[in-house]
């Protein structure tokens, strides 16, 4: 379909078409609506270069952000000891939209795929173990989505876990089967998080 543009705008749709959840048809529908505003554009470009280099890990949860420290970790009226393992910034973002949890956060940024080559590496694993002590915390809950992949990384978890003397929770399963959670409606989310599943004691 793209053939037939311009070399620079069939590169643009190219690379839209690269994204994630973007097919072709998408991508030159940005890409068209992009072709006559150019100070979009550069404010876009401006931004996609920045990036890499601004946004960084937070060096306690590996949540997004732009100081060392995200404002979360930051926060010091947060419960120190009940941390809640997500997958994702995502997923993240959409608990604390709901103000259910008032503790911190750990993100794995992946799940457990050894095809892929993801590992308890990629997940920053013995992170979570360091700051398990670093913070004294005496609850973990594991909030992941009730995928294949989520289940699977959450039963590694715990049993990493197994020798911390720390209480493990899983969120419950009101949330369908291969579900993700930033789809799941709030009232949901609340009650699988305070009817959580008790999965190990101290």
């Amino acid at each position: 379909m793209s053939g037939a543009y311009p070399y620079t705008l069939k590169k643009l749709i190219e690379t839209f078409s690269l994204l994630p959840g973007l097919g072709e048809k998408s991508a030159t529908r940005l890409s068209l609506f992009l072709l006559f505003k150019p100070e979009l554009c550069e404010t876009l470009g401006e931004l996609i270069k920045e990036l890499p280099y601004r946004v960084k890990l937070c060096k306690f949860c590996r949540n997004l952000s732009e100081e060392e420290v995200c404002s979360i970790c930051k926060n010091e009226n947060r419960d120190p000891h009940i941390l809640c393992i997500v997958e994702n910034p995502v997923n993240l973002s959409y608990i604390e939209e709901t103000g259910i949890f008032n503790g911190y956060y750990f993100v794995l940024h992946y799940l457990l795929s050894p095809k892929d080559g993801i590992g308890p590496k990629e997940l920053g694993l013995e992170h979570l173990t360091y700051l398990i002590k670093l913070r004294d915390i005496k609850e973990i809950i594991i909030a992941l989505s009730p995928t294949l992949s989520g289940e699977a990384t959450a039963s590694y978890i715990l049993e990493i876990l197994k020798d911390y003397p720390v209480k493990v929770s899983k969120i419950a399963c009101g949330i369908p089967m291969g579900m993700e959670i930033q789809f799941v409606d709030p009232l949901t989310l609340k009650k699988a998080i305070f009817g959580r599943e008790v999965l190990k004691e101290k």
